[in-house]
Formats: structure tokens, sequence, C-alpha cells
């Protein structure tokens, strides 16, 4: 039987323990693993020089919110207080504070209550307070109690009783949702009012669509099923249009449903006898034939690789498994393991677990270990399904319209005419030639996509230069509303996870080798070389850094130089921040015998261009500099801390000879290396960059165009008091080579809003600018694919009519290939898919914790003893995080092996620690306690830690 609580916020009992208990120590919020785009804990980041900083979502104190507590069936209505003092607050339907480190709550009504209606709550907890103060104050009952809410329960109740009305009302259609909704064997994706819609009468619709109860009435609908729906994007707000749903086709069910019945039959058979059952007993049941297939697959798999209780085997040499010719019972019970374990697609109160833990028990294959996803993880690597390298945090982000390859990538149907797809250069015959000035492109030798570069332009005034950004223009080439565009639209930017590479534009997309001739690809054609085409962003910029002029004009390159970012740094005297230093590398494996590729290109040094280009770098990095003062005076972040960086190379299968037709092959594992790359980026073009996405949003912002501007949400109304806090409170600590804490990310996301895709402009405080938009990547991301193409359209217009664009007069809808109305559809649901990019390449640090356990258990690599710096504790243990690449880690009481009691501990306190455990499948490691080493009171507040410790997206054990 599960604990009631967990330290490590594995399954938990939610079966026979009350629901209704009144204790603290199950205050922790269940993480609702299911949704695929939170972002919450993200940390700063340098994305190609553009900043995606604080946060996605807009949570603000007053929001309504749904929440499960970690060992609870039952959702919970909540008000949401703030983030401060390390902790997320919470006042709950039942009258009580709750806190959390995290939350992902997957029903929001922003805006529920006022400030003023939360007074008297807030009066009772210390803003100033520790995580231990406010877990003394609610045990002691010393918080806020129910009379000082009673206005704010009051509000939450009649909600919820309006939506149980609605429910009640509607009851036949909402319950048959799954017959209604889902396809025989297609998955659809709708999003809260679409499911609205078709389930809800007209009537129940206002001025502004359906209100928030009836939304919330769907919402119960669809999550009271096991199977037909799982949350795809729950966003800060029930109104949103990317708040989405997958809907599983029937078949999943009525597989779901034979699987439950085939173990239902097995634990039948199973308790008539006081003996385990023999072959031929088990030949007689569903369930049982899949048993003795699965028993002899493992057996093979045994001879050559040893299971392990980490969620990957042991490493090994190159494996052949006989090819086994599974019976339809057997593929849907696989099915059903996959859906468990590999797609996490049944909530944590799902029943579907116990069936799950039944199979295993079933296979007599892992005693003593904990039957649970982790366990059918490692099942279905035995059996050959998936390799024992494979990522399992990649198989629980779905981007709709889109498969998950099995072994690598995601699949999606390609455009099957690319002719239809294209058209002839838009600017054809208005391109500026681009002599008298050397283009440099300034990428790593080893980047594949060439899509921009930067050259100067001299004035005749002195202090006053031109700035060109060239970036790639395929957008020239390319129908907007094309099946080329909408191929591309599905996964909208490339996903950088090591082995599983994805583009959203695909390298050989275009490629024709035929006997006659070969083509170039579509990103071979528009990579930029000399001849290119490219469109130009230029801003005359002053030596002080001021803009002074602008424009954006299509162009033809001429001269292009190839350099290397590092090199260009190390020349002009760039100097490295002040990062502290920690643990910051691991190698495992062998390295492949195959020599490093040279780049496609000839790079140059620095030291080999001739003295006027030599200047012309000096000068560029000047005026970057000078425009990065600016931006800083507005309350741009400083710099980005490292992350770490993975290599992985694999090996070449070899089949083992006399092997069975359809065997399946696996190379031995690969070679994977962890650093901490130091290096944070070369000014000339971050700055650069930033400046062409400045320059782009001011164009067409001056002639009245929608593009995806980026912008805070509300910054502008916080200016002052955003710009206070920043550069008194938070700049100085980076400034410092300190880490600010998630309380500074959480203050400035509170202050700014957090970051939104908008068809109208606005500030965007952590860049310093008072409009911005990416524009510099076409070849990497969608989203500057539709700003090139808006830009392009108003370009051939005004060469039409010889004059500028006029919003009042002209008719942009008829004019531009997307109208504001369209973009308003389209911008929501592009930025839920860039954020599940974000999410899948997240998945290092599951090539992080693969390399730890064979560092640990079979290469014997692993460091000794590592430091554990706590960031919370409960009655259960201690969360914290390791001076290994900052990942998390866990401590039960039993780990604390008598060095400390638990309530003497404090955030901050750290220890001298040994590995216990580790799973990658989870992401958990458990350590144990060898000496404390004192109390560190961190740096700011609660958890900011030093700036060599470097920020995985691991979440945090125990809290949602």
């Amino acid at each position: 039987m599960p604990s009631d609580a967990c330290i490590d916020a594995r399954i938990v009992n939610n079966i026979s323990r009350t629901q209704s208990t009144g204790s603290s120590e199950f205050d922790q919020l269940r993480s609702t693993a299911r949704s695929t785009t939170d972002m919450s804990s993200e940390g700063p980041t340098n994305d190609s020089a553009e900043a995606s900083i604080v946060g996605s979502d807009s949570r603000s104190p007053g929001d309504l919110v749904e929440l499960i507590q970690q060992a609870s069936r039952v959702p919970m209505f909540a008000i949401y207080l703030g983030y401060f003092g390390d902790r997320n607050h919470f006042y709950a339907l039942n009258g009580k504070w709750i806190t959390s480190m995290g939350y992902s709550p997957l029903f929001t009504v922003s805006n529920f209550v006022t400030p003023p209606e939360m007074q008297s709550v807030l009066a009772k907890i210390p803003k100033d307070g520790t995580p231990e103060h406010f877990d003394e104050l609610r045990n002691d009952d010393k918080g806020p109690l129910r009379q000082d809410g009673v206005h704010l329960i009051t509000k939450m109740t009649k909600f919820r009783t309006t939506s149980e009305e609605i429910y009640q009302g509607n009851m036949a259609k909402l319950d048959g949702a799954r017959e209604l909704l889902s396809s025989a064997r297609r998955v659809k994706y709708l999003s809260l009012f679409e499911i609205a819609d078709m389930l809800l009468p007209e009537n129940l619709k206002g001025e502004d669509g359906f209100s928030p109860p009836a939304l919330y009435a769907v919402h119960t609908a669809l999550s009271r099923s096991d199977i037909a729906f799982s949350p795809l994007s729950p966003s800060a707000d029930c109104h949103r249009r990317d708040h989405l749903f997958e809907v599983f086709p029937q078949n999943h069910a009525h597989v779901a449903a034979k699987v439950a019945a085939w173990v239902r039959q097995y634990t039948d058979s199973s308790a008539k006898k006081s003996r385990p059952l023999n072959d031929s007993e088990l030949e007689e049941i569903a369930l049982g034939r899949f048993v003795i297939q699965a028993r002899e697959a493992v057996y093979h798999s045994r001879q050559t690789r040893e299971w392990t209780p980490h969620g990957i085997l042991k490493t090994s040499p190159s494996v052949t498994l006989p090819k086994v010719d599974w019976s339809p019972v057997s593929k849907d019970v696989i099915s059903f393991l996959e859906w468990w374990a590999s797609y996490d697609l049944f909530g944590a109160g799902s029943r579907f677990h116990s069936y799950g833990a039944l199979i295993l028990r079933s296979l007599c294959l892992y005693d003593n270990a904990t039957l649970d996803q982790s366990t059918a993880w490692t099942f279905l690597q035995e059996i050959g399904v998936i390799a024992p390298w494979e990522i399992a945090s990649r198989y629980r982000v779905r981007f709709p319209g889109t498969t998950i390859a099995r072994g690598g990538g995601i699949s999606r149907p390609k455009p099957q005419d690319l002719l239809k797809s294209t058209r002839p250069d838009i600017a054809e015959g208005s391109r500026k030639m681009r002599t008298g000035s050397r283009i440099f492109c300034i990428d790593a030798p080893s980047t594949m996509i060439i899509d921009d570069g930067v050259s100067l332009e001299r004035t005749d005034q002195p202090g006053e230069f031109w700035i060109h950004v060239h970036v790639a223009d395929p957008a020239s080439a390319i129908q907007p509303d094309s099946e080329l565009g909408r191929f591309m639209e599905l996964i909208p930017e490339n996903i950088y996870l090591p082995g599983h590479f994805q583009a959203m534009l695909p390298s050989e997309l275009g490629e024709d080798d035929s006997k006659d001739y070969k083509s170039e690809s579509l990103v071979q054609q528009y990579s930029l070389g000399p001849g290119c085409p490219a469109l130009t962003f230029s801003a005359k910029v002053s030596d002080a850094g001021d803009v002074l002029d602008y424009r954006v004009e299509p162009s033809t390159l001429g001269e292009v130089t190839y350099l290397d970012p590092k090199d260009v740094a190390e020349f002009c005297g760039e100097q490295t921040p002040p990062f502290a230093t920690g643990y910051n590398s691991l190698e495992v494996g062998t390295p492949p015998d195959a020599s490093t590729a040279a780049p496609e290109r000839n790079m140059t040094s620095v030291q080999e261009l001739d003295g006027s280009s030599q200047e012309d770098i000096l000068t560029l990095y000047r005026l970057a500099e000078s425009i990065k003062q600016k931006r800083l005076s507005k309350g741009a972040w400083p710099y980005f801390f490292p992350r770490p960086s993975v290599q992985v190379c694999f090996h070449d299968a070899i089949p083992e000879a006399g092997a069975t037709q359809g065997a399946t092959s696996f190379p031995p594992d690969p070679y994977i290396k962890v650093g901490t790359e130091l290096f944070t980026g070369c000014s000339v073009v971050s700055n650069t960059m930033v400046l062409a996405g400045e320059i782009a949003a001011r164009w067409c912002s001056d002639r009245g165009i929608p593009i995806p501007y980026r912008k805070d949400v509300k910054s502008a109304e916080n200016l002052e008091a955003a710009l206070n806090f920043a550069t008194k409170e938070v700049y100085p600590l980076i400034n410092q080579g300190i880490e600010p804490s998630a309380t500074h990310r959480q203050e400035l996301s509170r202050l700014t809003g957090g970051i939104q895709i908008s068809s109208e402009p606005g500030p965007y405080f952590l860049l310093g600018v008072d409009m911005y938009a990416k524009a510099t990547s076409p070849l990497r991301r969608f989203s500057d694919l539709l700003v090139h193409w808006q830009i392009h359209a108003a370009l051939a217009y005004e060469r039409k009519v010889q004059r500028r664009i006029d919003a009042t007069s002209d008719a942009l809808d008829d004019i531009l290939p997307f109208s504001t109305a369209s973009l308003r559809t389209t911008l929501p649901l592009l930025f839920m898919r860039e954020r599940m990019a974000k999410t899948v390449s997240r998945g290092t640090v599951d090539w992080i914790l693969i390399a730890l356990v064979r560092a640990w258990r079979f290469e014997d690599k692993a460091p000794r003893t590592l430091r554990f710096t706590v960031s919370s504790r409960g009655r259960q243990g201690l969360l914290g995080r390791l001076d290994m690449f900052d990942l998390s880690a866990a401590m039960d009481v039993a780990g604390l092996n008598g060095c400390r009691l638990v309530r003497d501990i404090h955030a901050g306190d750290e220890f001298e620690v040994e590995l216990v455990d580790v799973n990658v499948h989870s992401r958990q490691i458990l350590v144990k306690a060898l000496r404390c080493l004192g109390g560190q009171q961190p740096l700011g507040s609660g958890n900011t830690a030093p700036a060599g410790a470097v920020a995985d997206t691991t979440p945090r054990m125990g809290s949602s």
C-alpha cells in the first residue's frame, strides 16, 4: 500500500485514506504533470540572444484556481494570494491557508477577487516570513482563520454552486462527453470554448461567451474521465483560446476497458490458487497469454542486459533481440503500458494505475521493486519496445497534429507538392545589392543553418553609423497560407534536444536527387551566403547607443565572412561575468571513433581579416555595448547564467550473426558528456539581434501592421516599481555572480505580468525596449516567418503605390496575408506550441540523470559526496538542490541519518550527502546525509544560489 504522503511525490495513497483530513501534512499540492506547457519554474535563459525570462503565464493575486492536494482525488477551489517568503500562498474554500513551492492549476479564473477583498486574509500572513515560520503558524492555527475570509468562501461557494447547477441541468450531454466528442481512431484537439459550444445550450452564452461557472462545469465533466481527455495547455485564464484538451479516440477507451477486464479475470483466477498460475493455466486467460510472451522476451533481454531500479537498464554492448510475434491481446496490453508509463495519460487519482501495477505483478519479474510507471518503463525497454536510453519526458509533450516517433523525433505529414506552396520572389527587381562592406555571419562552427549576419556602414557624420542586420529570406518565396506554412506551424521552432533534434523546416525538405539534376533543399537555398536573398533591418546608431533612424529593405548579399562568436568575443576583449564555479563535468561511455565533421562553410579567424574589417568588428562591438547600456538603463536583464550543456554521441548497431529476420538490434549505450558552458554569447550578435527585433516592431507599428509582438502583460502600468525592484534588489546580485532566487523572479513576474504574444505592440521590460518582435531566425522559428510575410506584403504594396502604408486609409486586411482578427486566433495557439517546444528541449535533464546513474552505478565516475542545500522542509523530509548542475534532490527522514532533527533545519542549511537512489523516469534523486555543514542563509531570499549552480528545470518534487 502506498504511503499517505511522500517526500519525493511518487504515487501516494488516495484510496483508503480520508479525503477530508485537516492535517497540514497533506497540504502539498499535486503536480499537474499531464500539462505539457507549464514553465512556471523556468529561470532566465539565453534564447538565441533573445530573452525568454520570467514566465509565460500571468498568475496574479486574486485569481481563482483549482488545486489538488498530493494524496487527494478531490479538487479544491482556492484564491491565489501571491508569492512571498519563497512560497505561493492560497486561501482555500475550506477556510485553510495553504502554501506551496509551485503550482500548476488546471483551471483558473483571473481577477476573481480584488486586492481589498483579500486584505483581511493577507493581514494575518507576515510578508517577510520564512517557510519555516509559515509552517509553524499553520500548524498552530495562527494564520488567517475561517472568519477572516468568510466573504471569499461565500464567493467561491457561489461559483461552485452555480457551476453545479449548470452541470446538473445539462448532465446528459456532459456525462456523455466522450461519446459526443471523440472520433473512432483519431486524436482530436479542442479548446474549452469549442467543447462548451458542443455540450452546452446556446442560451447560456453571454456577450463574452460562456461564463466561467459554465466553463468549469465543462472542465469538471472532462476531468471525471480517466481515459478520454487530457489537458494539453491549461492557461492562466479559462477564457484564453489556448486552453486546449487532447481528445483521445474511442478505441483508447475500448482498449483500456479490455485491459481492465483481463486484469480482473487474472486476479480472479489467481485468487483461487494458493500458488502462482502455471503456463497451462495462464494459456486459458487473456492476460496470461501476454505474461508468457513477455517473460520470454525479458528472458532474452536479460542474457545481455541487466535490469535496474533506476529507470534504465545496465549499460551493455550492442544487443540483438529476437522478433516477438505479439498476439493481439499482448499488443493491447503493451499499448496500455505505453499510455501509462510513457505518455502519462492517467491522472494521479486514476484507477488505471492499479491495473498497470497488477500487470507488472503478474509477470513475477520485478520482485522487491516498486510496481509503478518507472518499472513499467524499464519493462518496455526489456522487451525492445523502446531503447534503454530513450527520453521519457518527450512522450509527455504531444504537439497537436503530430505523433511522437519511437526512437527519435516527431512525425508530421509532409507537404505533398512544394511547388504549390512557393511563389516567385516577391521582392524580385527591388533588392538592394549589399556591396562595399563585408557581411559577418557570426555562428559557432557546428551551426548548420546561417540565418543572420551583420555589417557596418559609415556615414558622413562622425559618431554615426548604420548597422545592417541581414536575415535569411525564405518568406519571399513561400506562400503565407500554404501547405508548407501549415506544416511548419505544427512545430513552430527548432527543438534542440540531444539525440532528438527536430527542425521546424527539415534540412532535406525540397531536395530532389534525380538522374537529371540535384536541387538544393529550402534550407540550403536560403541559409545566408554570397548572392543569397535577405531581408535587412537597418538602424542608424550614434556612439552613445541612440537609434536615430531605421528602415527595412529586401537585399542581395555581397561578400560574406563566417566567424566564430568565441573568436569575436576574445578579439573584442569581452569580459566573462563573475560566475562562481561548481561541479560542472560528467562523462560516461566511449566516444565514437568518427572525428568531428568540419563545418560546410569556410570559417575565418578575426586575425585573418584585413585592418578595415577588424576595425568594423571593433566598431560594431563598441556600438553594441552602447546599445546594451541604453537597454540596461530601462531595466534589461544584465546577462544570462550558464546552463548545463549535453553532448550525446551514438554508436552503430552491430547485428548479431545468425539473427532471425525481423530481430531488433540496439547499439551500445551512447557516449554522454555533460558540462557547463561558461561562454554566454557574443555582444555583437546578442545586442544587434535584439536591435533587429526592435526595428521590426517599430517599422510595423509605425504602419499599424499586426505581427507577433512580444510584450509584457502589464509592465507599462508598473514601470517605475519594476525598474526600482530590478535595479536595487535583483541586478546587484547578478553583477556579483549570484543568480536571483525564485522569489525575485516571481516578484518581477508580478510587476511585469510575464511575456505574451500580441498583435499589438507594447514594452518588453526585461529586454529594455519599448516594443519587440522576433525576426532574425525565419529558418528556425515560425513567428519570425509571420513577421517577414507581413513586412514583405507591406513593402510590395508601398512599391506599388509609391508611398508609405497608411492604416487609416488603406485596407490592411486586403493588403496583408494575416489580418488582426486572424492573428488574435492564431497567436495564442502559436505561443502554446512554442512553450511545448521549450518543454521538450528541457529533456536534457533526462540525459544528465542517465549519465549520473551510469557514472554512479556502472562506471564509478560519480563523486563520492555532494553538497545538498535545503530549499524546503516537511514532516517527511527535505527538498533541496545538489552542487552538481543544481539538480533537485530529496532527503527523507531516514536519510537525515541522525545528523539533525527536521525541526532544527532551515532553508539554506547545507549537508554533505551521498546518493541513495536516482530514477531517470521520474526525475527523482534521493540522498543520505553524512554530516551537517551548517547554515547558509541564502542571499537576497530563500533559495538564491551561487551562479555556478546551474538551474535545471526538473519539477520540484512534492510540489506542483
